[in-house]
């Protein structure tokens, strides 16, 4: 994840979009604003290549949601961090298990938590710290 990282950062860097070097939450609000906007707009195509069936389409929205993804880590200056943050959910997930080791999941086929489940601990991995 550190080369698609290394190539948004550029882009960035390129294109005079915003970055923030170190984690914080106080971002200006039209980037707020702007990184939720497109990222819809790719969740919206992404929508409708899948009503098209159309798999070009699928995977450039699919791409393009990545794109913005780590464009917006890149703005909360999670840079740094976010393969461990990203590991770090992994883990969490994968905690989800019941204790035969099975997904248990909803009729509609969300995965849902077992008694199990550890939520992702995540502020010792942006403040540097543990817990």
């Amino acid at each position: 994840m550190k080369k698609q990282l290394d190539d948004i950062m550029q882009f960035h860097e390129t294109f005079g979009c915003y970055i923030q070097r170190s984690p914080g939450a106080v971002i200006p609000q039209e980037i707020k604003d702007v990184r939720q906007r497109i990222l819809q707009e790719e969740v919206d195509e992404l929508d409708d290549a899948a009503k098209k069936e159309d798999i070009v389409a699928v995977a450039d929205a699919l791409g393009d949601i990545i794109y913005v993804a780590l464009g917006t880590v890149i703005s909360y200056g999670l840079q740094d961090k976010f393969e461990a943050i990203f590991a770090e959910i992994h883990r969490s997930n994968m905690s989800k298990l019941d204790e035969n080791g099975k997904p248990i999941l909803r009729e509609d086929g969300k995965i849902l938590k077992s008694k199990l489940y550890t939520r992702p601990e995540l502020s010792g991995i942006i403040f540097d710290r543990k817990g």
